[in-house]
């Protein structure tokens, strides 16, 4: 089969801190555990997605949350996922046509405006952890809004290597032996392929020409090694110069 030259081959790696810049130094959850009151959803719950808040900031404790975008015609995007120590934000809850669905069972702490106020007064440390995390968050939803008009195969490249920084669970069982990065994805194949904007059997062939490339491995339906990291990252790298560029013309 033949296959297509996806990324080319860069002679640096490149740096990718800015995915991962915001894993705090330290576990927010735990050090919120003292702190509002802690809700349990099934798989395929709908959260906070009525249009009314009563909280200041939710922190996921474990479990894969999508944030959809409703449409009318009832093909509702998912815009972006959120895993384990991920943070929540009012704003985005608030909004009519924002939903948060659960793709997992989930598990969510919430807190009300007082309780954040006595949680971050009460740890320097951890405020500067909800802001690095809140700042990370951030730029991954602006990358992931960038990526909207790329390809399919450019999207997938985005999720894998936010998977590397920012992994929706904790199992490290699966290990490369060349201790090279490994991508875990918890969310199955048609949330995916949904996220990335194609078919599922239109996934499977793109993640088969990224294997026969050398760019990764199968190590298991749902891990992968990155073998290429900077190849992978190319199509990232072509899209910040033509921001560049755009802005400074």
């Amino acid at each position: 089969m033949a296959t297509k030259n996806f990324a080319a081959k860069r002679n640096r790696h490149l740096s990718l801190s800015s995915l991962g810049s915001g894993l705090a130094a330290i576990d927010i959850e735990r050090h919120l555990r003292p702190f509002g009151r802690v809700k349990h959803f099934e798989a395929a719950s709908v959260l906070f997605g009525s249009g009314k808040t009563s909280f200041s900031l939710a922190v996921l404790v474990d479990g894969v949350v999508a944030i959809r975008r409703l449409r009318r015609d009832g093909n509702n995007r998912i815009l972006q996922f959120l895993g384990p120590n991920d943070l929540v934000y009012p704003t985005l809850c608030s909004r009519p046509d924002i939903e948060f669905e659960t793709l997992t069972p989930a598990t969510v702490r919430c807190l009300n405006p007082a309780q954040l106020s006595a949680a971050l007064n009460s740890d320097p440390e951890l405020a500067s952890a909800v802001l690095a995390a809140a700042t990370s968050q951030l730029q991954s939803y602006l990358g992931q809004v960038a990526f909207m008009s790329e390809r399919p195969i450019d999207r997938l490249g985005f999720f894998l290597l936010r998977a590397i920084y920012r992994p929706f669970d904790q199992d490290r069982t699966v290990v490369s032996i060349k201790r090279n990065p490994i991508a875990v994805v918890t969310i199955n194949r048609t949330a995916l392929a949904a996220h990335i904007g194609t078919t599922t059997t239109n996934l499977a062939h793109l993640l088969l020409a990224l294997q026969e490339e050398g760019i990764i491995r199968v190590l298991t339906p749902r891990r992968f090694e990155i073998l290429e990291e900077a190849r992978l990252a190319a199509s990232q790298e072509r899209l910040r110069a033509r921001e560049h560029l755009t802005t400074s013309l």
